[in-house]
């Protein structure tokens, strides 16, 4: 077996030390430009591979952080771990990624898995059964340990940790309100994910415009499975009358538009729809889709920022509350505002 590389044979090769060398191939500003593209080339030409055990043991971390969302469906998610992994790789931090399908058993294996010394910290969004039962043991648990603890997106406030949300109450509010303004009457909410956090902000939200605008009664469509969601909304508009949709999550506002174009209306003159989450998808379909912009990935980066510095004080310093301000981005679902 040929003997791996180490930081002392490149050194030796160099005539550099081992703390410069490990220096440059951490791309540390403290190293000259030149001679990190000199170390890493050469590291590069030999195969070099970073002993992360030997570190780890040394400063006793694992330099991993695990993040446990809820699906990777809904876009959302997707581009919040996209900030989570840049801002990581500025850190020099790894990401390990688990996956919940919204159910609280594979959520408390991966709390359980993550927790056995694979990691430093912990982000996560709370699976929707999670949420509806309001069993949070698991996370009790971190918290009594003093583990490095960050919420975001779906969260609770049973749990004392940092916690990164966006202003859904008032992203409800304004989505509903500029369908009013654009004269619709009739404005529906539509919510796949009732039992979450961020969707009864939303609703809250979009009630409060209604009253705001004197307009008749909420009417609220619950999807509890997208088996049902044809069957579900063709019911509805057969029975309401609906001029306006608000989708609590972006997948169903596609799903809604694709419905309402499939029994012959027209979005939007018919019916208006506005979904949560924005990307080249809302951007590019037909018709583009009016959104909510969550910033995703500006989210996902201040959580890691925030995981890495709660790891950093060793859990001494108070939890934060940080609200990212959401945008309306206006597009061809839906109408202009009237004068």
């Amino acid at each position: 077996m040929v003997p791996q590389t180490t930081l002392k044979d490149i050194a030796f090769i160099l005539k550099l030390s081992i703390s410069t060398v490990s220096k440059a191939l951490n791309n540390s500003d403290e190293i000259s430009a030149e001679t990190r593209e000199k170390v890493t080339k050469l590291a590069q030409s030999l195969n070099y591979v970073p002993n992360e055990t030997g570190r780890s043991l040394k400063l006793n971390k694992t330099f991993r952080i695990g993040i446990i969302i809820p699906n990777l469906i809904d876009d959302f998610f997707a581009k919040v771990l996209q900030g989570v992994e840049l801002a990581a790789r500025k850190y020099d931090y790894k990401v390990i990624i688990c996956l919940t399908d919204d159910t609280h058993i594979k959520e408390v294996e991966s709390v359980s898995f993550l927790m056995n010394g694979a990691v430093d910290g912990l982000l996560i969004s709370l699976s929707k059964e999670t949420q509806n039962l309001k069993n949070f043991l698991h996370l009790e648990n971190i918290v009594n340990r003093n583990f490095p603890l960050v919420m975001f997106d779906r969260i609770t406030e049973d749990i004392p940790c940092d916690k990164i949300i966006i202003n859904d109450f008032e992203a409800g509010f304004e989505a509903a309100n500029f369908l009013a303004e654009t004269n619709c009457k009739n404005i529906a909410f539509l919510t796949p994910i009732s039992e979450t956090s961020v969707s009864e902000l939303r609703k809250e939200g979009y009630m409060a415009a209604l009253e705001n605008k004197n307009l008749k009664h909420p009417i609220i469509i619950e999807i509890p499975s997208y088996e049902h969601f044809e069957s579900i909304l063709e019911k509805v508009l057969g029975t309401q009358k609906i001029d306006a949709i608000i989708a609590s999550d972006q997948f169903s506002a596609f799903c809604t538009i694709n419905f309402i174009q499939k029994i012959g209306l027209k979005v939007p003159e018919d019916i208006c729809v506005i979904g949560f989450a924005d990307g080249l998808l809302p951007k590019f379909m037909s018709p583009s889709l009016t959104t909510v912009h969550q910033k995703e990935e500006e989210m996902g980066e201040l959580a890691l920022k925030t995981i890495i510095a709660r790891i950093e004080s060793k859990n001494k310093t108070p939890f934060t509350r940080k609200v990212i301000k959401s945008e309306l981005i206006k597009r061809q679902s839906t109408k202009a505002v009237l004068d």
